[in-house]
């Protein structure tokens, strides 16, 4: 099936009514009565008719009805279309939702493990230490991301040489889906959530068949929602958010403003000039560190790729144009 064709039956599924998909509970009925209210009010806000929405987002104005009436239900990438012809956040187009008090992790990458662990045992306030502990352990997560992301780099620069499917899965572990469509999907709004959901799990140090657990599903479908294979329903990400103990909007993938808008919050509530000073000198550093780390973890990989490319008697020519590795192959 093409990519033309899988776009448009997305299109036709989202436009489909309940009745086509089995009848709904009370609660998913309820939720999509809250958030269809929310995109009338911003709809409202902007002076915008449900036919001048409908006509952005390329679709019928019955659409717009039924999704602001509650009788249809909006998936999470049609409500990114809506939020992007409102000039709106999705968060002001999600409902507040009731769920666990614990802390929210924040979207941070880390530096150094080492360098982070280092500071955490100097930091004494204990919300500090708690922002350190969630930026270590999103670090490692970070560190997997960066090594895939070479893996593809180096397998879409493969096929380019001419080099075999066999030869480019024994070194870098990757089926031909996972690089042949990587930029489409690593692009998408699924994959991106999904990635959010994998970095707040494995920050929580659940498996996927503990998260499965939790939300009364498969590890499999856990697996499909982490790498954007399948869409996550609405209802079923505040199902997510709260065995994550986190808030639905930490679910949301957000661009990088909004996410570092959390940690100037924090950086406001602090009283002590002290501690202001130290989580800013933290949070510089992290943010310098970011692609340090990025890019020692990626030409690693390539190396590690490059020198089982030789082992498997890949000319230098290739291997060099292809992982762009020089120094460590002679």
């Amino acid at each position: 099936m093409r990519l033309e064709e899988v776009n448009e039956l997305l299109r036709q599924m989202e436009e489909t009514p309940y009745s086509d998909h089995g009848r709904p509970t009370y609660i998913e009925m309820k939720l999509n009565y809250k958030v269809g209210q929310k995109v009338r009010s911003c709809r409202l806000a902007k002076r915008y008719t449900q036919k001048d929405l409908a006509s952005k987002i390329g679709t019928k104005y019955q659409v717009i009805l039924q999704y602001e009436k509650g009788k249809r239900k909006i998936s999470i990438r049609r409500l990114y279309s809506i939020a992007e012809a409102l000039s709106v956040s999705i968060i002001d187009l999600i409902p507040e939702h009731t769920i666990s008090n614990e802390n929210s992790y924040l979207e941070s990458e880390g530096k150094e493990i080492l360098d982070l662990v280092e500071k955490y045992e100097k930091i004494e306030n204990q919300e500090l230490r708690n922002v350190v502990y969630s930026l270590i352990t999103s670090a490692q997560a970070s560190k997997e991301n960066s090594r895939k992301v070479a893996r593809i780099e180096v397998a879409k620069n493969l096929v380019k040489a001419g080099v075999s499917v066999e030869i480019i899965f024994q070194v870098t572990g990757l089926s031909t889906e996972e690089y042949s469509n990587a930029e489409e999907k690593t692009t998408s709004v699924d994959y991106r959530m999904g990635q959010r959901i994998k970095k707040l799990r494995i920050t929580r140090k659940y498996t996927q068949e503990d998260l499965a657990k939790k939300i009364s599903t498969t590890r499999q479908k856990i697996s499909d929602y982490e790498q954007g294979n399948i869409a996550v329903p609405l209802e079923k990400l505040y199902e997510i958010a709260k065995a994550l103990s986190v808030s639905i909007k930490d679910l949301l993938t957000r661009r990088h403003s909004e996410a570092s808008s959390g940690l100037i919050e924090k950086y406001r509530e602090i009283e002590d000039q002290e501690l202001r000073n130290g989580f800013y000198v933290l949070i510089k550093s992290l943010s310098e560190g970011m692609e340090i780390i990025a890019g020692k973890v990626k030409k690693a990989e390539k190396a590690e790729i490059a020198k089982n490319l030789r082992r498997l008697g890949i000319s230098i020519d290739i291997v060099s144009r292809t992982t762009g590795a020089t120094e460590l192959l002679f």
